[in-house]
Formats: C-alpha cells, sequence, structure tokens
C-alpha cells in the first residue's frame, strides 16, 4: 500500500495512527530513535487515561488520524483496510506499515509467525513454553497482549521472536520474513473488519508469501491448501501437524498426537515417538493435540529438540479462558472458553470435552453463519443455556431441533441454570461463539465472571438439583 521505502527507519518523519497498546509502542520506539513523530486517534488524550507512557517527544493529535505531512504511516491494528484513510495514501505515495514490521525491521532476531482464526495465543504461549525447555532464548509477543515495538529494541541477535500475527496486523505487513511459519486453521471471521472473508484470507495468507525461499512452513494436514501458491519455498521446507485420525497419506514431514496424548514424528518414512503416554497432556481436546504438534515443529526450527518439546508441553499450565478448568461442585466440572468467541472456536473446544455437556451460549451477534455450531451443539449438549444479545434467536434455533434451552439474563444466573439441570459427571462449558460486547468489556471479563459465579456455587452449601 502506498509509496516504497527501502527501508523502513530511513525516514524521519512519521505518522502513528491509534493511540491503544501498539500504537503508542511504535511512536515511543521511534522517538527513542531520534524520529519525529505525530501520533493520532479519533479519541481525545483524556479518553486515552492521558497517554502518560509516552515519550516526551511524541506530538499527540486526537480527534482522529493526520498525515502530518509524514514520509511513513505506522498502523495499529484497530483500523480496517476499508477507511478512505487508506486510499488517500496511496494516492500521496505513503506507505502504510503494520507496527510488528517496525518492530521487525530493527531486529537481527530469528522470528516465528503463528497466524489462524483460533488457536494462536495458546500456540504462541506453548511454542514459547517449549523454547524455554530448551534454553533457548525468546520474546513472546503481538496479538498476544504484549507489543512487539515494546520488547524487541534490546534484544540479542540469537534471541527468537515468538510473534502472534492476527490478519488486522498482517495485512498491512510487506517483508516480514519470517524463519518459521505457522498457521492453526482459517474460518470465517472479522468479516465486517475486512469487508468479506476474502482479503480476511489473504491477510493470514501473507505470513507464508513474505518468507524466503529457506523459510519453514508448518500447516494443518487436514487443510493442506492453506499454503500459499504463491509460498516461495519447497516441499522439503513444510511440516505438517495433526492429531490422531487426520489424513497424513502422502506426506513426508508429520508432527501428531494420538487421543492419549502420545506426541509423534514422521521423518525419512519412520515413525518416532517424542511424547510418551506416560507425560501428563495438559490441555484438553484435539484442537489442542493439534496446537502442540503445531508449537513442537516450529521450536524445532529453531533448535528445540524433540525432547524439549515434550518437557515444554507436559509442564504447559492451561491458558485463561480457553478451554480452562475452574472448578467442580457436586461431581460437575466447569470450563470457561470465553475466547470462543465465533462459532469456529466453539465447536473446537467442544468437541475436545466428553459428554454429558451443558453449554452457555450468546454474546453479540457478529452476523456468522451458526449452522454448523447449531449442529454440533444440538448432538451433544443435554441443555443449552443462552445469554446476550443473540439469545432469542438461539432459543429458536435450538428449539427448533427439539434440544432444552433456557435463557439466562445474566452470565451469574447462565451459571446457576446450567448446574441445575447438569447430570453428576456433566461438564458445564462457557462456549459463547459469539463477542462479548453486549454485556462485558472483553471476553476476559466475560470469562472472570463466569469463575466468580463457579466459586459462588462452591462457597454455598449442596445445592438440590430439579
Amino acid at each position: 500500500m502506498g509509496g516504497v521505502l527501502g527501508d523502513w527507519l530511513a525516514a524521519s518523519r512519521y505518522a502513528v495512527w491509534g493511540a491503544g497498546k501498539s500504537g503508542r509502542a511504535a511512536a515511543n520506539l521511534l522517538a527513542r530513535r531520534g524520529k519525529e513523530v505525530v501520533l493520532s486517534d479519533r479519541a481525545s488524550r483524556d479518553d486515552l487515561g492521558g497517554l502518560t507512557d509516552l515519550e516526551r517527544a511524541v506530538e499527540f493529535h486526537g480527534g482522529g488520524n493526520v498525515f502530518a505531512d509524514a514520509e511513513v504511516v505506522i498502523l495499529s491494528p484497530g483500523l480496517p483496510p476499508t477507511l478512505s484513510l487508506f486510499d488517500e495514501a496511496r494516492e500521496r505515495s505513503i506507505p502504510v506499515v503494520s507496527e510488528v514490521e517496525l518492530a521487525f525491521a530493527i531486529t537481527e532476531s530469528p522470528w516465528i509467525g503463528i497466524t489462524g482464526t483460533d488457536g494462536k495465543t495458546t500456540t504462541t504461549s506453548l511454542t514459547g513454553a517449549i523454547l524455554e525447555a530448551a534454553k533457548i532464548p525468546c520474546v513472546v509477543a503481538g496479538n498476544i497482549g504484549v507489543a512487539l515495538c515494546d520488547v524487541v529494541e534490546e534484544l540479542s541477535p540469537d534471541t527468537v521472536v515468538v510473534a502472534e500475527l492476527s490478519a488486522n496486523q498482517l495485512w498491512s505487513c510487506h517483508r516480514l520474513k519470517t524463519v518459521a511459519a505457522g498457521i492453526t486453521n482459517l474460518a470465517p471471521d472479522h468479516l465486517k473488519y475486512f469487508g468479506g472473508f476474502e482479503p480476511y484470507e489473504a491477510a493470514k495468507r501473507r505470513l507464508f508469501t513474505m518468507q524466503g525461499a529457506d523459510g519453514l512452513a508448518v500447516i494443518p494436514a487436514v487443510a493442506r491448501e492453506l499454503l500459499p501458491d504463491e509460498w516461495p519455498g519447497s516441499q522439503e521446507h513444510v511440516i505438517y501437524y495433526g492429531a490422531e485420525g487426520d489424513d497424513v497419506g502422502g506426506l513426508e514431514r508429520v508432527v501428531r498426537f494420538d487421543e492419549e496424548g502420545r506426541g509423534q514424528v514422521l521423518e525419512g518414512g519412520r515413525w518416532t515417538t517424542f511424547f510418551e503416554a506416560h507425560r501428563t497432556f495438559p490441555l484438553l481436546g484435539s484442537h489442542n493435540r493439534r496446537n502442540a504438534a503445531m508449537a513442537a515443529a516450529l521450536a524445532h526450527a529453531v533448535g528445540a529438540s524433540w525432547e524439549d518439546a515434550a518437557r515444554g508441553i507436559s509442564e504447559f499450565a492451561p491458558l485463561e479462558h480457553r478451554m480452562e478448568p475452574v472448578g467442580e461442585v457436586d461431581g460437575v466440572r466447569f470450563v470457561n472458553d470465553s475466547k470462543a468467541t465465533n462459532p469456529h472456536a466453539s465447536m473446537a473446544g467442544l468437541k475436545g470435552v466428553d459428554a454429558p455437556v451443558v453449554v452457555i451460549a450468546g454474546g453479540l451477534d457478529k452476523g456468522l453463519d451458526l449452522t454448523d455450531w447449531v449442529e454440533l451443539v444440538a448432538v451433544r449438549a443435554e441443555t443449552v443455556v443462552v445469554i446476550g444479545e443473540i439469545a432469542d434467536k438461539l432459543q429458536r434455533l435450538f428449539g427448533e431441533r427439539g434440544i432444552p434451552v433456557v435463557s439466562g439474563s445474566t452470565l451469574e444466573e447462565a451459571v446457576a441454570l446450567a448446574f441445575e439441570r447438569a447430570p453428576e459427571g456433566a461438564s458445564v462449558v462457557l462456549s459463547p461463539a459469539c463477542s462479548s460486547y453486549d454485556m462485558f468489556s472483553s471476553y476476559v471479563e466475560r470469562g472472570e465472571v463466569f469463575r466468580r459465579a463457579v466459586k459462588d456455587l462452591q462457597s454455598t452449601s449442596r445445592i438440590t438439583k430439579t
């Protein structure tokens, strides 16, 4: 997009659009390097908490994003590519560059890039855990909640950057050359942001097309088509990953986990077990077995052994709000998957939970196709408890299939209703398949409310179920 500059750090004046965490990190990094920087946002300084963490040299402009005579625009991920501002940038031949790529431009470190619709954070965290087990210096950042521009300035050349990368970050990357790149999956999401599925898909695929010919691609065996035709590498630089039962026919390099959590590697026509059955596999669901296989392959690409992978995975603690076990009450287990903000993520989590299941679902309707999700929940769930703006729609969809469905006016009420209807030995899973913004500030707040509601159940006397 826009013009071309030989080096993103060669300019003297920059506009940074968006004063969120990554925008402030980019502006501060540039200011520390002696650049002229104008940070702009639609919100005012007061609305943004005063911006007390900005370097003194950063000029701030509220009320909208401005070019400010900049040679380069550095972009925060909150601004969608459909904005007319980007047409104006093209007309002015001003490059628009992701904060991610600015961070990449100042490092000599090897980068691992991880993208996909669901499972990015778990896979990124697992990759970092394996590298730590291998005693390979690393930093985990990006879409996982730590801005890359905040952590890359002082890295030594042998420190591996493990970057979780969203499509919102990748569409404005141009030269992000990772030594290893992996994708978890691809399903419709963020369609309003991109204006459709095709540009969203194209943004994800950029992670691979920007690699060099010697870069490693880590691709799901069940979705081999996710390796783009434009990828510059060859099949000898591809590792496929999966879970037991995935079709691996014709593949030469594969990492997979079976249903018992045993990890295996196919190399040179021979399967080798690297994660023995006696080890504890810490995560629920076949999707997490795939995430672990992907993380092992990515870490192996930068020097971790398969034994390092086994140790790092077995010592890994489940992440908050991602199929997180949060307690048990009278033989009923509660699982927090608040991060499942779309049907695809919800389905992946629910497939890994043994029956019987009571599902708490709902929130803000994102306009996504719910057909496959409704069918899966209808088959697996004893009862569905619905919440949020989409509750009436879900009641109708499940009612049409004869599935018991009740509505909770709050999440706390939904937890109580789910517990009352859960038989002993069941799992109550918060698996919304929807955004949280109708009732909560984020999926994190939603998950924390769920945890507190479970704790309240644990602290009361035994409840007689109806």
